[in-house]
């Protein structure tokens, strides 16, 4: 029987690059955004990104590596700079798992990595990938190519103490523009425009400084801000065109003994285009994200809890949660992207983060209401047929204000015409449309049920006020149609029901019910359309010519419910 005198160990294969690293990163900036979080934990204070037609170099002033630390830190799978005792950096560690330098391995061809310790020799290697896949394929061993002193000297500067270069050679995947990469590291690094006076960290593309002037179009669009837990005046002040702005406090919460503090801010833009990164194509849209430590760690955050309100097509911000971070508990998925969903704080996380929500969504329509913007018809206890009327009267009520400031220059004219304008009701606009709509269904009913003008019998009195008032209001349309610019005819359709007002089509409809009525309803039970017409027709006639309408009209439940008049017509055979 085989003595087995060696204990089992755990064996890995270079395929698992594969599964960790090449395939972790969904573009060419992502990349980037994971080569700038390590400068950062090396305790850099500049990085400079130079990108040229299919290659890329990243090189920082951080700490750099002498060859110990090359093989057993930056080549080992999984190490985590947290873990190292040496690291006397105060910043917060935005890597944890060790795994993110494998992403450079997914978007060229070559990767040349040097670097040099303070008091060491600049040490470094390349990686081959398509020699790496041969490797993987064969036996699962690869040893990085050397590179030369002369080499090493020429591509690492000799006036630097200390730093990391990294050249990635023939990129495969496609390149973002130096511009939108700019815009791109400007929203997911936006913490070093706030950094404290006793530290630095600059970012730098092709010798052109990212700051905050990346983020204008996206902060000169932004309405409205809502801080988590404390205001930041800074911001404010960066927001040049900001409408509104509020506090939302007490945004902390419990987990068992721990406080777990959420901060930073949740702010809209005046249309959702302004939430697309120029030239993107649509690559980049900023969104509600996660922050732990600094670090990116879940885009889109509100997608966990949708409400799919339209409100949420306008919303970007920051969420900064450092209390995720724990030495004995790792929350974070191997892509890097997220969170694990099943995760007990992660899940209350998400409940706290639905007040927050609950709050903006509450803010929001009624905030843009006030700057006469578009809002959410599903929001509040407003009918949707009334918000979608405030909305379209808000929309004209702008095109009536440029006008007014295009072509009056007396500021007292000014602001009484846009006072007016202000005030003028959109429910007058509600009656009216109500009441047209009304007017038109009543018609196409008659028509259906084919009572044709010769129905009416000029020896009835009834019938004879409908011809009288029909042959009336014709001939006045008809000196209409002569005097007006154009000539010919105002009405679409030549009908004679186009010629018959509210109150004159409720009596056609009754004369018609009583005629077919098989046994005739007393006339004290009997509930005409043609007199709830005749008592709404003297308001009717100056809403249909656009005059405003007193208060109590308006409240006034004959108005307000003119669609119920429908009910009149059901089951008249």
């Amino acid at each position: 029987m085989e003595k087995e005198d060696k204990p089992f160990e755990f064996e890995f294969s270079l395929d698992i690059l594969n599964h960790l690293g090449r395939g972790l990163y969904r573009s060419f900036a992502t990349v980037i955004a994971e080569a700038i979080s390590n400068s950062w934990d090396a305790e850099a204070t500049k990085v400079e990104i130079t990108i040229n037609e299919g290659s890329l170099v990243v090189e920082d002033n951080g700490k750099g590596m002498d060859s110990k630390d090359f093989q057993e830190k930056f080549l080992k799978v999984g190490y985590s700079r947290r873990l190292d005792g040496s690291n006397k950096s105060k910043r917060n560690v935005i890597g944890r798992k060790g795994i993110g330098k494998l992403a450079m391995l997914s978007i060229s061809e070559k990767v040349t990595i040097i670097s040099k310790k303070k008091g060491s020799e600049i040490t470094g290697g390349k990686i081959n990938n398509p020699e790496l896949d041969k490797r993987i394929k064969q036996d699962g061993r690869y040893s990085l190519e050397n590179i030369t002193d002369a080499e090493k000297r020429k591509l690492f500067s000799k006036n630097k103490i200390s730093g990391t270069k990294i050249i990635f050679e023939r990129i495969k995947a496609n390149s973002n523009g130096e511009e939108i990469i700019r815009k791109y590291l400007a929203t997911q690094f936006n913490f070093i425009f706030s950094l404290q006076k006793n530290d630095s960290f600059k970012i730098i593309v092709n010798k052109k400084e990212v700051t905050e002037a990346d983020l204008k179009t996206l902060d000169e669009n932004t309405q409205f801000l809502w801080f988590l837990g404390s205001e930041d005046k800074k911001m404010i002040d960066r927001y040049k065109n900001l409408d509104k702005y509020k506090v939302i406090d007490n945004t902390s919460f419990k987990f068992g003994k721990d406080n777990i503090e959420v901060k930073g801010f949740i702010a809209s833009v005046k249309e959702p285009k302004h939430l697309l990164l120029r030239g993107s194509g649509g690559d980049f849209r900023a969104s509600i994200n996660l922050f732990c430590n600094g670090r990116l760690r879940q885009e889109n955050l509100f997608q966990e809890i949708t409400s799919k309100r339209i409100t949420e097509e306008y919303l970007y911000g920051e969420i900064h949660v450092d209390g995720f971070e724990d030495e004995e508990i790792d929350r974070f998925t191997s892509s890097r992207e997220g969170i694990i969903k099943d995760d007990p704080l992660y899940q209350i996380f998400l409940r706290e983060l639905r007040k927050i929500q609950n709050v903006i969504l509450a803010d929001w329509t009624p905030w843009r209401g006030e700057f006469k913007d578009e809002g959410d018809i599903e929001a509040g206890l407003m009918p949707k047929y009334e918000r979608r009327l405030q909305d379209s009267k808000n929309w004209r009520e702008k095109d009536f204000e440029n006008k007014i400031d295009e072509n009056i220059s007396d500021k007292s004219i000014k602001k009484t015409l846009k006072d007016k304008l202000r005030n003028l009701s959109y429910k007058n606009t509600q009656v009216y449309q109500d009441l047209f709509i009304l007017e038109n269904i009543l018609r196409e009913y008659i028509k259906i049920k084919k009572i044709e003008e010769n129905y009416f019998d000029e020896k009835n009195d009834e019938e004879k006020t409908i011809i009288d008032s029909i042959k009336s209001i014709r001939g006045l349309r008809k000196q209409d149609e002569e005097r007006h610019a154009l000539k010919g005819k105002i009405v679409k359709e030549e009908h004679y029901l186009n010629y018959a007002d509210l109150s004159c089509l409720g009596e056609i409809i009754d004369i018609f019910i009583k005629k077919n009525e098989k046994k005739p309803t007393p006339k004290k039970y009997r509930k005409e359309l043609s007199s709830d017409a005749k008592e709404i027709n003297p308001i009717r006639n100056p809403i249909m010519h656009t005059n405003e309408i007193t208060d109590d009209v308006l409240q006034w439940d004959k108005i307000k419910n003119v669609i119920d008049y429908i009910e009149r017509l059901k089951d008249k055979g």
